[in-house]
This record gives structure tokens, sequence and C-alpha cells, in this order.
């Protein structure tokens, strides 16, 4: 009985005095022919934190809530809540910038300490090592769909319109993935040759989400000092959230956000990508 053999791969060695790109198209094939691998990668992480139980899922609802609820309560405080008639926006708004942040977050923050945290799998596999922060990606992207679902059930218990340009939803998603997978590229190095990165990352994430339409609405910002507002438009998330806002208010992405968002996005794939890639043969003896 005749029998098949089973397709082998190409032996992948990494010589750690040789810099540059790889061969892009092999490169980008191994990715792809290891796309299984991620998933289950991906799937098992979130096991690993009882997401795969009632309890965890829960969580994953319950996070950006809390989080949107206590920046209310700051809002209150200082008396910016709105009037009543804006109140169900502004908490819409709260919970939808939360959910968003916290996919950024999970993304870039993941994605950066992806090397590191996998030691024993790049020391021992010949797999591209972007897949590591490949895998980051799809475990935040399985932590967003709940979320959104949630923000979709509020969205309509505050009253907020429905309209076509929620089409364009899936277009702003894809490209703030692309810009957080590439800023986690560019960070994902500094975290293998400099560990304190690491210790750091978590506390920079946090101020970068005070500077980011989260707490403040698009509205709430245009109404700031413009030394203030300064600092929420340089923000490279400015646009994503603009547009964001604008899609469940029921208007479409303003050309402008949509342009600025496709040049953070393109600048961050490639610088990201090329930072990564010219350090990958060196990462096995930094580990």
């Amino acid at each position: 009985m005749a029998t098949t053999n089973p397709p082998r791969r190409a032996v992948t060695v990494y010589e750690p005095t040789v810099t540059g790109l790889p061969p892009m198209r092999a490169y980008l094939e191994g990715l792809w022919d290891r796309r299984v691998f991620m998933w289950h990668m991906a799937r098992t992480s979130l096991k690993a934190e009882h997401y795969d139980t009632a309890g965890g899922v829960a969580w994953l609802v319950i996070d950006p809530l809390l989080m949107a609820a206590t920046f209310y309560i700051v809002r209150l405080a200082f008396g910016a809540a709105g009037p009543p008639s804006q109140r169900g926006f502004v908490i819409a708004n709260l919970i939808l910038g939360v959910t968003f942040f916290n996919f950024v977050r999970d993304i870039v923050q993941g994605g950066a300490s992806s090397i590191v945290s996998n030691t024993q799998m790049v020391l021992n596999t010949s797999a591209p090592r972007a897949v590591y922060p490949c895998v980051a990606v799809v475990r935040a992207a399985a932590e967003l769909a709940p979320a959104l679902l949630v923000y979709l059930v509020f969205h309509q218990l505050t009253g907020q319109p429905w309209g076509m340009s929620l089409l364009a939803l899936p277009l702003i998603v894809a490209l703030l993935t692309l810009f957080s997978f590439g800023l986690a590229l560019l960070l994902a190095p500094l975290v293998v040759f400099f560990r304190d990165t690491n210790a750091l990352l978590p506390y920079m994430v946090r101020i970068w989400m005070y500077i980011t339409p989260v707490m403040f609405t698009i509205w709430d910002i245009a109404r700031l000092q413009p030394s203030l507002r300064f600092f929420f438009v340089i923000n490279p998330l400015y646009p994503y959230f603009a547009m964001l806002e604008q899609v469940f208010q029921a208007r479409w992405p303003s050309p402008g956000y949509l342009l600025a968002a496709i040049a953070w996005a393109l600048v961050a794939m490639v610088v990201g990508g090329v930072s990564f890639l010219i350090r990958e043969r060196a990462y096995a003896i930094r580990l």
C-alpha cells in the first residue's frame, strides 16, 4: 500500500551576526502556514486565564463597564457629565472608548512582551518570530468580540442612533489593528534588548489612555484650551477614536480622519515591521 510522506518545511537557520530583512515572500508564507497554530496558541492563553468559563467571559464584559463607570463618576465630580439630554451619549461613548482602548492596549502590551514571554518556543522552534505578536492580535480580537456586543446593547439602551455608517466599522477596526500591531512590533525588540521597558510600558499605556478620547468625547476636546487640546490632537489614536464616535452617531467618517488613520497605520507597520525583522536573528542570544 502506497504511503504519502508529510510535507517538510524548509529549515530556517538564524545567524546572530547577520542583520537585514529576510526574504519577505517566504516569511509571509511561513506566517500564513502557522495561522492555525496562532489561533490555538491564543485560545490556550485565554483558557489559562479562565476565559473559557462563564466567570472569565463575564469579566471581559464587566471590566470595561467598571472602568467606564469610574470615568463617569470622575466626570460627575468635575461637573462634566453634561446636560441630562446628553448623558446617554456620554455613557455610551465612555463604554465605546474603554472597549477599543483595551483592544489597543492588549495588542501593544501583549505583542511587545510576546518574544520574552515565549522564550522557550523562540529558542526551540524555527517559526518566524512575528508569529508571537500575531498571537497577541488574535487574542485581543477574541476579547474584543464580547465586549463590543455589550457595547451595542448599551448603545441601544441609551438611545443612540443607528445608521448605515456602521458599514465603515470593519475598516476602522482593521486600520486600528494595523496601527497597534505595528507599534507592538516596534516595542518588541526594545523589550528583548532593554528588559526594563516591559515594566515601564503599562505606565506609559495608562498615560496614553488619558490623552486619548476615552474619558472625553471629541466635542469635549474641541472645547478645551488650545494648549490642552494639542495633546489630544497629536495623539495617533485621535483619528481612530474620532471615527468610532462618528460611525456610532450615524455619521460617516470624516475624510481627514480617515487619511490620518491610514497614514498612521502605514507608518507604524513599516517602521515597526522593519525594526522587528532586522533584529529577529539576535533575539535568541538575548533571551
